[in-house]
């Protein structure tokens, strides 16, 4: 850096040198690696520790140099934990975290050096942002917030934006991502079924809005690892995640250092009441409806009776944690002996790290790691409820809109049985065996993922299923209310008709920017109000551009440019198109809440630029690539690419969906044609076109002798 910014960062005014990024230049050095990135923006971070001697940084790798990353990430927190005299706590807590499958950070422990200067050994802790969803989630285009005290998750009202409410400068509720759009009404809508559902109906209607297991499993590693500085404690650091996939929000826990026997209340967290946790506290008496309501359910309270007995036996084992405090220890001795900083706040010394792990500190520092682990496990064997057997379903999914064949996979956790567990889901209340074999979309056998291959009526535009698993008198259904899995089109005037994903020259928006487009079509006889449909990316939100008001006459068309610019006007989507190949979609909203049905929906694969893709005319179920695009126009007599004219390197297949006999290839190809259970239905040679008749309605796998595999939706 330069030495006036350093000088700036680490003495100068705090509220500037958190929120202003300097310059600076980026060296990383580990076994393997010897990296430099250049132009990177570097401030201080957190709150109390922003006065203490020794700083924690945030590093932004793409301030300065838009889409400049490090190994895939944006931004790199190294966190001083000054409070800590062992630097475990958090990174010991994220480790087991990590362990049970849950969401939650990456860390490292990094000698930090500024301009030479020794700064002392940092955890380097994952930081949350879109890139930490998109490596956890298969749909990573919802709503992240982040929830700092006092985010009692408490009724404000039905207005979204009185959830946008600020405290010392930041909002209470901060969202994260899709800022442009800043709209809050999921939270708005979760805070009122978690305060107002009635109690009869609570159970159901929170978990058609939270990930209830997720969160009881986070809740038990709270009062395992004594974390009372989040929800359940203060009200304080943690993030809630809308998960596209099955509009649940997931709970996320946050800034883990107050843990393993650090207190600065005089509460003994040990000995604390996993089920009145913090009573009594400076904090405690705030009602906190995500705690208080969710316990107050015996089904749940023994689901969270469980999972502190599994953890505690799976993670909280002394040999479990003797290992991993020791080898921290070996491994941190040298680092922590040179640490300028380390000593400065409270006093630390070397011999202090070393003790770390087996004795209390004295003053906020109430137990070592190991014995902490001891006595939090010991007391609960007096506090928990009785065991009892536990059978409950943690998550179902489908694998919607599809044609065909409808999958469903569901995931179990259960203990104490006596007999054996099965799962059956009831589609249209029919019946259907469910299997944890690898054979059926499961994953694999034995793992606890159940998975069942379904075929459905042709007929059949939606199918509403639930998942059953039981065993003897034991059972559980999810979700409470069926769910809508999308199974076919609905019969629709409105098409999509043409797009292109690559627009280099062919035609600009009123700023003058050539951006992905795409084109609908009224095929009907009668004018179309738009409102009430959606076009989107991403069959798991369908919701993502609803399209403005107005109406289409017949046979006109109207052009929408999918460029993630919403700000630039209403027919701007807040999404592009892949250049590489996707999925484009038409969805109407049903009259039935949370039900989507499926007008049309197109896949396609790489192009070259200016190359559009449409139906051959206006309407028509057969779609070709066109070397004269025609945008809000008609396609009647366009020029039609053959197949040796595409260059784009991925082959091309068209029509796709197709409602033909005959799909055609951009190159001549050898392979075959199956079903998504594996089931071969044609084999090609060296041909440039498959014949597609007599198969029914379906989705298809064509796997080439060159590895390519296509996805073939046959209408």
């Amino acid at each position: 850096m330069v030495p006036a910014d350093f000088d700036d960062l680490l003495f100068g005014d705090t509220e500037t040198a958190s929120t202003v990024l300097l310059p600076a230049t980026f060296h990383y050095m580990a076994s393997g690696m010897d990296d430099t990135l250049y132009d990177v923006g570097v401030r201080l971070r957190g709150n109390t520790s922003l006065t203490a001697p020794k700083k924690s940084f945030k590093i932004d790798f793409n301030d300065a140099v838009p889409g400049q990353d490090f190994y895939g990430l944006e931004k790199m927190n190294l966190n001083a934990n000054q409070n800590d005299p062992s630097l475990l706590r958090a990174a010991l807590s994220w480790h087991i975290i990590r362990g049970t499958s849950l969401p939650g950070s990456r860390t490292s422990f990094v000698r930090l050096e500024i301009n030479g200067n020794y700064m002392g050994l940092y955890v380097n802790t994952e930081h949350f942002d879109d890139d930490f969803i998109k490596a956890r989630y298969q749909y990573d285009q919802g709503n992240l917030y982040k929830c700092l005290w006092p985010a009692t998750l408490q009724d404000l009202g039905s207005d979204p934006d009185l959830y946008k409410y600020e405290l010392y400068g930041r909002r209470v509720y901060e969202l994260k991502t899709n800022t442009d759009v800043d709209d809050y009404t999921d939270l708005a809508h979760f805070v009122d079924v978690l305060n107002n559902a009635s109690d009869a109906d609570f159970p159901c209607a929170i978990e058609q809005v939270f990930n209830v297991p997720s969160f009881l499993q986070t809740l038990a590693l709270d009062v395992l690892t004594g974390n009372w500085d989040g929800y359940a404690g203060n009200k304080n650091n943690f993030y809630l995640y809308l998960n596209p996939q099955n509009g649940r929000f997931d709970y996320i826990p946050y800034d883990l250092d107050n843990t393993w026997g650090i207190d600065w209340i005089g509460q003994n967290w040990a000995m604390e009441d996993p089920y009145d946790w913090a009573a009594g506290t400076d904090f405690g008496g705030d009602y906190r409806p995500l705690y208080d309501r969710i316990l107050a359910v015996d089904l749940y309270r023994t689901w969270f009776t469980h999972y502190l007995r599994k953890l505690s036996s799976d993670w909280f084992d002394m040999e479990f944690v003797d290992n991993y405090a020791n080898s921290a220890l070996a491994l941190l001795t040298d680092p922590i002996d040179e640490d300028p900083y380390y000593p400065l706040t409270f006093g630390f010394t070397s011999a202090d790290f070393q003790a770390s792990a087996t004795e209390a500190w004295g003053g906020h520092v109430e137990y070592g790691v190991q014995t902490w682990a001891a006595a939090r496990v010991t007391s609960l064997e007096s506090q928990l409820d009785a065991e009892v057997p536990v059978l409950f379903l943690l998550t179902t999914e489908d694998n919607g809109p599809t044609f065909g064949n409808l999958h469903i996979r569901a995931t179990v956790e259960s203990a104490g049985l006596a007999e054996l567990i099965d799962l059956t889901a009831w589609v249209e209340g029919s019946p259907h065996p469910m299997y944890d074999d690898g054979a059926h979309d499961d994953d694999g056998p034995g793992d606890g993922v159940w998975g069942a291959i379904i075929d459905v009526d042709a007929a059949l535009t939606s199918a509403a299923y639930q998942v059953q698993a039981s065993s003897g008198s034991m059972e559980d259904w999810l979700p409470c209310i069926p769910a809508t899995a999308v199974v076919g089109l609905e019969p629709s005037a409105l098409l999509i008709n043409e797009l292109m994903s690559r627009n280099a020259t062919t035609t600009a928006d009123d700023l003058g920017e050539f951006d992905d487009w795409c084109e609908l079509y009224n095929a009907g006889e009668t004018a179309i109000n738009l409102a009430g449909k959606f076009l989107t990316d991403n069959t798991a939100e369908p919701d993502k551009f609803p399209l403005p008001p107005e109406i289409l006459a017949p046979g006109d068309w109207i052009l929408y440019w999918l460029d993630n610019d919403p700000e630039q006007g209403p027919r701007h989507a807040p999404f592009k198109l892949s250049g590489s190949g996707e999925s484009l979609a038409l969805y109407k909203s049903s009259s039935t809440a949370g039900e989507w049905q499926l007008l049309d929906l197109i896949e396609f694969g790489a192009c070259d630029p200016d190359i559009s893709l449409g139906r051959i005319t206006d309407g028509d179920p057969q779609w070709v690539w066109f070397s004269t695009p025609t945008p809000d126009g008609s396609n009647n007599g366009a020029s039609v690419l053959g197949a040796n004219e595409l260059t784009g390197q991925a082959l091309q297949i068209w029509p796709n969906p197709t409602s033909g006999n005959t799909v055609r290839f951009s190159s001549a190809r050898s392979g075959r044609l199956c079903t998504t259970q594996g089931r071969v239905v044609r084999s090609f040679h060296e041909s440039a076109e498959l014949d597609v008749s007599g198969l029914k309605a379906g989705v298809y796998l064509m796997r080439t002798n060159l590895g390519e595999v296509r996805r073939i939706l046959k209408l």
